[in-house]
């Protein structure tokens, strides 16, 4: 079974600013705690032209601050594919 989590992407967009990213991962518990969710956040934010820096997802203490700040039904899904 797989989960939502919302994660947010502290990075720099292509004007060279600070910048945060937000998505959905869609993952297995297993992967969630191995930490799988925070690299598929990040390789999307680089894939979408953003320079990454660190990762939050909804049950950090940073992401719970900043969950407010974005209109999550507008996220992106992304979801992890075992190879």
């Amino acid at each position: 079974m797989k989960n939502q989590y919302k994660c947010i992407v502290a990075c720099i967009n292509s004007n060279g600013e600070p910048d945060l990213y937000f998505c959905i991962v869609e993952c297995t518990e297993e992967q969630y705690n191995n930490g799988d969710h925070y690299d598929r956040a990040a390789g999307q934010c680089e894939e979408d032209g953003y320079e990454a820096f660190l990762v939050y997802d909804e049950n950090d203490a940073a992401g719970k601050s900043m969950l407010p700040l974005f209109v999550w039904e507008s996220a992106s899904i992304l979801e992890i594919v075992d190879i």
